[in-house]
């Protein structure tokens, strides 16, 4: 089976400083935007469309879940895809922890939830992290068409008319 990216898209990322420069080789290709606060986060979220936010859980001084709820009442980002990222820094998390974490950012509407740890930062690792951030976008971050039995997902030129 043949991959075809989706367009390029205007991606934010909002993560802890170590974690930036592997995901700009892995997010390659697409407009990424880097903010290191949450006040900041918000700003260049008003001023410009954005087709996906990733956000790592120990960003700015772990308000993560801020930023998340803030995402989610923004008019304009109530259904933009979401994933939270976590990396090195969870070694000193234990498993419980980090299932918690999961289960939490979902229930903030995060379409996603990432251990880095387990995607080696090769190019094998970092391709399957970028598939992953592209599938997402490329649905729309809607992952209920997998339980609707995988009708048709809108195409994302369409869906940016739309919107």
């Amino acid at each position: 089976m043949h991959y075809e990216p989706p367009p390029r898209t205007k991606i934010l990322i909002a993560v802890a400083p170590e974690k930036i420069e592997r995901l700009q080789r892995v997010l390659e290709g697409h407009d990424v935007r880097q903010v290191s606060t949450v006040a900041e986060a918000m700003r260049e979220l008003n001023a410009d469309g954005f087709g996906m936010v990733i956000v790592s859980v120990h960003f700015d001084d772990s308000q993560m879940f801020t930023l998340l709820g803030d995402i989610r009442m923004h008019s304009a980002y109530r259904k933009v895809p979401m994933l939270v990222v976590l990396g090195e820094s969870a070694r000193a998390l234990s498993e419980i922890a980090i299932q918690g974490l999961d289960h939490a950012v979902k229930a903030m509407t995060a379409n996603g939830f990432l251990d880095l740890r387990h995607f080696p930062d090769d190019e094998e690792g970092n391709a399957r992290i970028r598939r992953i951030v592209d599938y997402l976008i490329l649905i729309n971050g809607d992952l209920q068409h997998l339980a609707r039995g995988g009708q048709q997902v809108v195409d994302f030129d369409e869906r940016r008319r739309r919107a």
